[in-house]
């Protein structure tokens, strides 16, 4: 027999109204007031309450309250927002081995029938065959499709390819620019530029991250932010006052004049 692990036992539909009941609830809580809120049972909660700590959306004692994760999942099942459940759950799958191993198995077999994979969901958890635990095993089938892990091809439940991330790459250069002795400015690894302008020095650490399409033409564009940094603003031009008007020749008549 496997190791041991709690399974839901409701349908999906009725585990997300308890999991909406308790993000409604800001402080610990009972099973009257989760059962008050989601409108059903307290033996409905309590049975569904094992797996929901497992999973890490809520925790607690004899008094529970949602987990930030469970809390993420709850706002977004409440909003009906479907990309976000889906991101949610798969936040919860990644971080739960149990449900990591279900899908490792799908993986490995490269596609499993429905009902095959609810009795390995079953025996994995340790659980006996009973009309209960089926129900509990077809619910976290159903999480993981949500969560887009888990996808219907041909009649059979194949796990679904993950979904390219962008691959950042934090780049290190060697980069020296130099006008003259009092105006350098080096990139060292860690990207460290250090200028000296009028006796004072400037230390700036820049990081570059990008993805291997943006390597190309990277050494162009930071030999171009260097030139910028360094070129001072041109001043503008104060137009030259005009010139005093030439005094007049002087001529006998002018003499004349003056005397």
């Amino acid at each position: 027999m496997a190791e041991e692990f709690p399974l839901p036992s409701s349908s999906y539909k009725e585990l997300i109204k308890i999991i909406r009941a308790y993000g409604r609830l800001e402080t610990e809580a009972n099973l009257a007031d989760v059962a008050k809120l989601a409108v059903m049972a307290g033996t409905t909660i309590s049975g569904n309450n094992k797996f929901l700590v497992a999973l890490g959306i809520i925790k607690g004692g004899q008094k529970k309250t949602i987990t930030p994760i469970g809390a993420e999942l709850a706002n977004a099942l409440e909003h009906d927002l479907p990309e976000e459940v889906s991101a949610k759950w798969r936040a919860v799958v990644e971080a739960t081995e149990f449900l990591q191993n279900v899908i490792a198995a799908v993986r490995i077999r490269k596609g499993m029938d429905e009902s095959s994979l609810e009795s390995h969901v079953a025996y994995s958890a340790g659980q006996p065959k009973t009309p209960g635990v089926a129900t509990g095993a077809r619910t976290v089938l159903e999480i993981l499709t949500v969560a887009g892990l888990l996808k219907e091809e041909g009649g059979t439940l194949v796990a679904a390819a993950p979904e390219p991330r962008p691959i950042t790459e934090t780049v290190a250069k060697s980069l020296s620019i130099a006008d003259s002795l009092s105006d350098n400015v080096i990139f060292e690894h860690g990207m460290r530029a250090s200028t000296r302008l009028g006796g004072v020095q400037l230390n700036i650490d820049v990081t570059v991250q990008c993805t291997p399409a943006d390597l190309e033409d990277l050494g162009h564009k930071l030999r171009k932010v260097l030139k910028d940094f360094n070129e001072p603003e041109p001043k503008a031009e104060i137009p030259a006052p005009d010139p005093a008007p030439a005094a007049p020749p002087v001529t006998p008549a002018n003499e004349a004049a003056e005397e």
